[in-house]
């Protein structure tokens, strides 16, 4: 049987802060963070309210500090206890931790020209639509949807590698909501009601340089290395209240999960990869 124990004990440092609390956090350290809640939800320690208010927090926490806020009453699962989310004393220097982030933006920068190279490499490939789960495909998709509709007004977009499906406000008619497919072209299929007064997503929000870097990072933020995307979201999430635009970053392979952000790349939540 997995055992518990409490996220204070073990910790030290006054009450005034904590070992190592002003270092840096990872990601990784979020998605540990995050595991924790998960369990504190499937144990009864949170309600599905305080869980979601307490992934936000944790998902844009900066420091250990903010994290040890975020978790200081909760019982910790037996396998994240030499975690450095809750064991200050395996958190370490933010010089040991350079290495790491030159990996992570080399990464980011390897994806962007990757992506860039894939839909310039001559006469025949310039014609193919560019893979849409990438800064690429996105950058070149939103082009095309600009140049068809005049806007980057939509309700929902899910990009697959070569296919997208859209929902956007029916032309004059907000009441009515318009459903696309694309693959090279847009093709408008059925329409159906929407709430008048919902307001559209504004796609010219989205932050594609850093979009760029999260593709290329998300499926070691996940925590499945190696796997790939298999597609990408840009709706309202439902975590909390407000329904705020965000873009859902999906992971398949043999482990799959999650890594959602709002328009700017702000993390607002990750779903641990599991098999």
């Amino acid at each position: 049987m997995q055992t518990s124990r409490s996220a204070t004990s073990g910790r030290t440092g006054s009450s005034s802060g904590t070992v190592n609390g002003a270092l840096r956090v990872r990601d990784s350290d979020r998605v540990d963070a995050c595991a924790v809640l998960d369990a504190a939800r499937a144990d009864g320690q949170l309600a599905e309210s305080e869980h979601a208010e307490r992934a936000r927090s944790a998902m844009r926490a900066r420091t250990f500090a903010q994290l040890d806020a975020v978790l200081h009453d909760l019982q910790i699962p037996a396998n994240l206890v030499d975690t450095p989310v809750a064991s200050p004393a395996r958190r370490r220097s933010s010089r040991r931790w350079l290495p790491a982030t030159a990996v992570v933006v080399a990464a980011a920068l390897i994806g962007m020209l990757c992506g860039w190279a894939s839909s310039a490499d001559g006469p025949v490939a310039s014609h193919k639509t560019p893979d849409m789960t990438t800064a690429a495909g996105i950058e070149a998709f939103l082009a095309a949807y600009r140049a068809h509709f005049g806007d980057l007004r939509a309700d929902e977009i899910v990009l697959h590698a070569n296919t997208a499906s859209i929902e956007r406000p029916a032309a004059n008619d907000p009441s009515k909501s318009e459903r696309i497919s694309y693959r090279g072209n847009f093709d408008s299929w059925t329409t159906t009601g929407r709430e008048p007064d919902l307001q559209p997503i504004d796609l010219g929000k989205l932050d594609t340089p850093k979009l760029a870097a999260l593709l290329a990072g998300a499926a070691q933020s996940v925590g499945a290395p190696g796997a790939s995307i298999s597609h990408v979201m840009i709706d309202r999430t439902t975590l909390g209240e407000g329904k705020q635009p965000a873009v859902t970053i999906y992971i398949q392979g043999p482990h799959s999960g999650f890594l959602m952000v709002d328009l700017t790349g702000e993390p607002l939540y990750i779903s641990k990869a599991h098999a």
